[in-house]
């Protein structure tokens, strides 16, 4: 994993019926060591996805951790 990639920041929220619930901000390594929910989604470390909707699964949350 790339060490400078988990310490970046990134947005936690969960997908829901009547939209999304935050649940908080933290670091890549941190939202990675939640459990594994398949409703979380997690913001883009290097874009403002929240702002346009575009939201990364767990699984392409930690392929970027791994990108080097």
């Amino acid at each position: 994993m790339s060490e400078s990639n988990l310490y970046r920041i990134v947005e936690v929220s969960m997908k829901r019926e009547g939209g999304r619930r935050d649940v908080g901000i933290m670091t890549v390594r941190q939202a990675l060591e939640l459990p594994e929910v398949p409703s979380l989604e997690y913001s883009h470390p290097e874009l403002n996805s929240r702002s346009d909707g575009r939201f990364l699964t767990r699984d392409q949350l930690q392929a970027y951790a791994q990108c080097a």
